[in-house]
């Protein structure tokens, strides 16, 4: 990417406007430039006149005012897309938002912790849906783009249901080593063993080294396969941990482009 993704997050849900927060912050191509959590705050974003953002990630289920919402982002002076999150159906997202400044509706039990990908793809004009988002999309006579994206969130191979666990707090959200073995509990040497064999059961350990294909353990996609691809020009062949946990990150929530 030729610049950080900057993007704004809405949810009147603390829990759900952590989450968002923590994969986007973590994301190697985004960032957070504001957190909302009323229609009020909203409303002062989007009338910002320089605004610099790039888009909207709403959680609709916490949302409000949807309706007051899409008025002000009709009027609005800036270009502004907006991509939709939620747990069940919201017609009224179709209803209210404009049609022009959709970028996608992502499920959050289809999308999990992919949600960076997402948001990477959408900034790149590509509109991106959920298996269901697609369907709501459709139900609600919306103009689907041909060139949209399905997505969904990958379980990767091979791992139990702890080491998916360990992979999840330890890599994707970040915890602390002392954090993830009192979470486990366990002792604080054995966090720090229990991370460093799941690298190599991941086959991670190894991925800087130039001598390593990278793509054999991709999915069979270009689009992903490019995203990766600057994430390690990026990298450079440095080893340090902090480069293999960025990577980590980027390869655990790789989605399934459908």
């Amino acid at each position: 990417m030729k610049r950080d993704i900057l993007v704004a997050l809405y949810s009147e849900d603390a829990y759900v406007l952590d989450w968002m927060s923590l994969l986007v912050v973590r994301d190697w191509r985004t960032r957070v430039v504001a957190e909302v959590t009323s229609p009020a705050e909203l409303s002062e974003l989007i009338s910002e006149e320089h605004l610099m953002c790039d888009g909207i990630v709403m959680d609709i289920d916490s949302a409000s005012d949807l309706k007051q919402t899409g008025a002000e982002i009709a009027n609005s002076r800036q270009d502004l897309k907006v991509l939709g999150l939620c747990r069940s159906q919201r017609q009224d997202f179709f209803k209210h938002i404009p049609e022009s400044a959709i970028a996608g509706l992502l499920y959050k039990k289809e999308i999990e912790t992919s949600l960076g990908w997402a948001i990477t793809f959408a900034a790149e004009g590509k509109p991106v849906f959920t298996p269901r988002g697609l369907e709501d999309a459709w139900d609600a006579n919306f103009s689907v783009p041909k060139d949209r994206l399905v997505l969904r969130s990958m379980r990767y191979p091979g791992l139990t249901e702890r080491q998916s666990e360990i992979a999840k707090l330890a890599i994707i959200f970040s915890i602390g080593r002392r954090d993830l073995a009192d979470e486990l509990k366990i002792s604080d040497q054995w966090s720090y063993g229990m991370v460093s064999e799941l690298y190599d059961h991941l086959g991670l350990s190894d991925l800087l080294d130039e001598n390593q294909d990278i793509h054999s353990i991709l999915e069979n996609d270009t689009i992903i396969k490019s995203h990766i691809d600057e994430i390690l020009e990026d990298l450079g062949t440095s080893k340090k941990a902090r480069d293999l946990e960025t990577l980590a990150f980027h390869l655990l929530t790789m989605p399934v482009i459908e």
